[in-house]
Order: structure tokens, then C-alpha cells, then sequence
């Protein structure tokens, strides 16, 4: 009974109170709806079929939000396009000891770009770094920096955005491929339940965002599930950006692969301006991070 309350207390609150802390609850929905689930089948079992049948509805309201949002907000997959850039997005944990092990893997991908969050873990690879990446930007280093991008292509029009809290956690850059342009963001939000921050980020890159034209892909460490109210509002309804990363957990990123398909998607791909997804697949092995990189190709629109 007191874990059906606890349900009940988590799935309701964020709608009743959306204005105070018991919002953040909503990150939960997902497990909170599978919970509701779960606790109607054991009730079945028992015999208590109006408990079950409430827990059903339940479950079954929240799932169905977070589909029906998915379903409008997703932008799929082009896997028949040939892709003209590949990135990827990877909060590496910025005191992670197995630095010398990214550098080594994202030199051996060797991505078209490399958005690498909480980047001293690699302060001290440089150089692998830079035998796989002609271009970099970013505030490197330094004992404040929080992101770098590491690029094939020469990087245009570098804008390091202040962010409210650490220098450097949104990053802006255009790549001129022989495709044609695409702006590339990296974005590293606060977590939601610091203060306001998080909401000033996001107002700030809506802000940001309606001021890019063209192609453009944004990716990095929300902090924050996509289906929550905050995100929804700011860059799928108003900044007009689709999901090309579906709903897989990235943290936290556990020694056991189907243990972390438990956790929480917080990290995202978006594209708008006519990007296209190819494919966005997760990087199955941490590497001593707490979050699992994401992998990204896409298209650009023809000319």
C-alpha cells in the first residue's frame, strides 16, 4: 500500500503543483507509468481488481503521454539517405581516470565532429586528440571548462554562448561542407532542480535557436528527460526542433549495458532546418563516464 501511495503522490504532484520543486518528479514518468504496471499485475494476482484496474489506467495515461509526444515530436530515421556528417555527443565525466581510453576511441571513430562534454578528463591527451581532429574550439583549457568540439572540417563562425553558471556549456559553430553549411550546437544544461538555471538555459537556447538559419543539429547533456513540460515548450513547440535520438537511457550508465536501459534518457540529438536523420545509435560502452555517448549521422538537405 505504501508504495502504491508513493505512486500515486509521484504521477500526481508535477500536475498538481507544477509551479514548486515536486515538478522534477515528472522525469520519473516513465518508470513511475511502468511502476503503475507492474503494481497491477501483482494486484491481478492478489485478487484486488479495482486496485488493478486503476493501476492499469494509470500506467497506461502516463505511457500514452509519453508516446503520444513521442510520436509528434520524433523525427525518424532516414536510413536509405547517404549521410554528409557524423557527430558524436559525449559527456566523458570530467574527473574520469580512463581519459587516455576516450581520446583513444574518439580518434579511432574519427566522427566528421566530437562534442566532448565535462572535457578535462582529456586535458592530458591532447595529442591523440589532435592527430585525429585538425579543428578544435571550446574554453580549453582551463580549470572552468565544461565542453570542447573537436572537428575534421574547419570550424566557421565559433560562438561560446554565456550560460548563466560554468563558462562554456553552449557552444555554436558552423561547418562548411561540401554539401553545403550546417550549424552545429553543443549544449550542457544544468540539472533541473538547481534553482531556475536550468529554465533560463533552455529559454536561452530558443533564444539562440531563432536566431540560426539553415540546417542546424543540437546535442549534448540536457539533464532532463525530453517529454517534461520545460523541454517540450521550449525546443519541440516553440523552437520547432524534432528528436532524432528516441527515448534511450544514457544515464546513469551502469557496468551492465541492460541494467542502464533502466535509467534515464537525458542526452539528446535535435535537428531542424531540414537536417535529416540517418541513424542515432548509443555508445554502449562508457568508458568510466556516467553517461553513454550517442552517435549520430545525418543528412543535409539537397541544394
Amino acid at each position: 500500500m505504501v508504495g502504491f501511495v508513493a505512486l500515486v503522490l509521484a504521477a500526481g504532484l508535477p500536475r498538481l503543483l507544477p509551479d514548486t520543486p515536486f515538478v522534477h518528479l515528472d522525469q520519473g514518468r516513465l518508470h513511475v507509468g511502468v511502476g503503475f504496471i507492474g503494481a497491477a499485475l501483482a494486484f491481478w494476482v492478489l485478487g484486488a481488481k479495482l486496485r488493478a484496474a486503476i493501476s492499469a489506467l494509470a500506467g497506461l495515461a502516463l505511457l500514452g503521454s509519453i508516446a503520444l509526444f513521442f510520436a509528434n515530436a520524433h523525427a525518424p530515421p532516414a536510413p536509405e539517405a547517404a549521410p554528409d556528417i557524423s557527430l558524436i555527443s559525449f559527456n566523458v565525466l570530467g574527473f574520469n581516470p580512463r581519459g587516455a581510453e576516450i581520446a583513444a576511441y574518439l580518434a579511432n571513430e574519427a566522427p566528421d565532429v566530437a562534442f566532448v562534454l565535462e572535457a578535462p578528463a582529456l586535458h592530458q591527451h591532447m595529442d591523440t586528440m589532435n592527430a585525429a581532429f585538425a579543428h578544435r574550439a571550446g574554453c580549453w583549457p582551463g580549470p572552468s571548462c565544461d565542453m570542447a568540439i573537436f572537428s575534421q572540417h574547419p570550424l566557421v563562425d565559433v560562438e561560446i554562448v554565456p550560460f548563466f553558471t560554468v563558462h562554456g556549456r553552449l557552444l555554436i559553430a558552423t561547418l562548411d561542407l561540401p554539401a553545403g553549411p550546417v550549424t552545429l550546437v553543443a549544449a550542457h544544461l544544468t540539472k533541473p532542480y538547481y534553482g531556475n538555471w536550468h529554465d533560463l538555459q533552455l529559454g536561452r537556447l530558443f533564444e539562440r535557436l531563432s536566431q540560426i538559419e539553415g540546417p542546424v543539429g543540437w546535442a549534448g547533456d540536457f539533464n532532463s528527460q525530453a517529454f517534461v513540460p520545460a523541454f517540450r515548450e521550449a525546443l519541440i513547440e516553440r523552437a520547432d526542433l524534432r528528436l532524432a535520438s528516441r527515448m534511450q537511457p544514457t544515464w546513469p550508465a551502469l557496468s551492465s549495458s541492460r541494467l542502464s536501459y533502466a535509467g534515464f534518457a537525458i542526452d539528446h540529438v535535435l535537428v531542424g532546418g531540414g537536417l535529416e536523420p540517418v541513424s542515432v545509435s548509443v555508445i554502449e560502452d562508457p568508458l568510466g563516464s556516467n553517461h553513454r555517448g550517442l552517435m549520430s549521422r545525418f543528412a543535409l538537405p539537397a541544394r
